[in-house]
């Protein structure tokens, strides 16, 4: 790992337990070792590391849902019919990904922690971790309601219905990475119980 790396991911590590406003550049070069002008070599200031995280963290996230966009793709071009093996995969795949990938569960601790101080990483937060995951699922829902393929009226209490127990368990587990395939059979129940419901 590069310098300029360590930083990054020391950076993280501290924001993700203290929130960036209560971290300096004093306690990332001390808990790295190296002198405070070191850092400067490589980033501007504090804000500068705080800006390159997000950046990082974003990309990942696309990079993520890229892949999974492109998973379906391919598992639906054999299957038309969204199946529920098919949801539990994503959703598992998803959780797993939030839960356990090393940056962005640091991450999304930090934006836990920043957005009761930033109105601007409220709305990145939020609109990260639930409203475009919820936009995404209400459109689902939408299609599989207008094939009649579920029974329902209102996809986007659909989506809520859906998407909050997942998020739930998302916190419930957090302190828990060693409890992943619990937390994922959990989530497999769940999405039976919710299509049994609303009869797929």
């Amino acid at each position: 790992m590069s310098a300029k790396e360590r930083i990054l991911s020391e950076a993280l590590s501290l924001f993700s337990i203290h929130g960036y406003s209560s971290v300096s550049v004093r306690d990332i070069t001390k808990a790295i070792g190296i002198r405070e002008s070191a850092i400067y070599k490589h980033y501007k200031n504090k804000q500068a590391i705080f800006d390159t995280i997000i950046q990082i963290s974003a990309e990942r996230i696309n990079q993520f849902e890229q892949e999974l966009i492109n998973t379906v793709g391919q598992e639906e071009s054999n299957d038309p019919n969204l199946s529920i093996d098919l949801i539990q995969k994503i959703y598992c795949r998803f959780f797993s990904f939030y839960l356990t990938d090393e940056i962005l569960s640091k991450f999304r601790k930090m934006m836990i922690i920043e957005q009761y101080k930033s109105v601007e990483l409220k709305t990145m937060f939020k609109e990260m971790f639930l409203e475009k995951t919820l936009s995404y699922q209400t459109e689902v829902f939408r299609q599989l309601i207008n094939e009649k393929r579920i029974d329902g009226t209102d996809p986007e209490i659909m989506a809520l219905h859906f998407y909050s127990p997942i998020f739930v368990l998302l916190f419930r587990y957090d302190t828990n990475t060693d409890k992943v395939d619990e937390a994922l059979k959990l989530i497999e129940k769940h999405i039976q119980e919710f299509f049994k419901r609303y009869q797929i």
